[in-house]
């Protein structure tokens, strides 16, 4: 026969998994990918192209950066969970622009994924740096990474 402290250690041991079972397919929901819209904002002096989100097309020209215009627009639809994402693009320029058509890489951490997000915002900067952010709406232009000056 049982003692009284093994079967309320039995007893806490099963409402612990059964705790902890309720909440596992909670979690699996939330790294679910989901295809947002794609919003890139581009904060280098000159107009990149042939974006790339994971591997996925996002979008064929972006211009040039003035304050208030960051060279953004929005196309449909990529694929997207929370963690690493990464950001290809080629710069643009004039004829003879030190490394016209480089294919630059990024990467981003998205932090997470909400389930009402419509729109993954994708922010491009000089340094070969971006940040990836996904809400319900669009969101405002960030010219400078946070903690990050140029």
């Amino acid at each position: 026969m049982k003692s009284k402290t093994e079967a309320a250690v039995n007893s806490m041991i099963r409402r612990l998994i059964v705790g902890l079972l309720s909440v596992l397919p909670l979690t699996a929901c939330l790294e679910r990918p989901m295809n947002l819209d794609v919003a890139v904002y581009n904060y280098w002096p000159r107009a990149i192209y042939d974006v790339a989100v994971n591997g996925q097309y996002a979008g064929g020209a972006f211009m040039a950066y003035e304050p208030g215009n960051a060279g953004g627009k929005i196309v449909c639809c990529v694929k997207v969970k929370p963690g690493s994402i990464s950001i290809e693009y080629s710069l643009g320029g004039p004829q003879g622009a030190p490394r016209l058509g480089e294919r630059i890489h990024a990467t981003a951490v998205l932090q997470e994924l909400p389930g009402d997000s419509k729109v993954l915002t994708v922010h491009v900067y000089p340094n070969a740096t971006a940040i990836a952010e996904a809400s319900k709406e669009y969101v405002d232009e960030r010219p400078e990474p946070e903690g990050k000056k140029q």
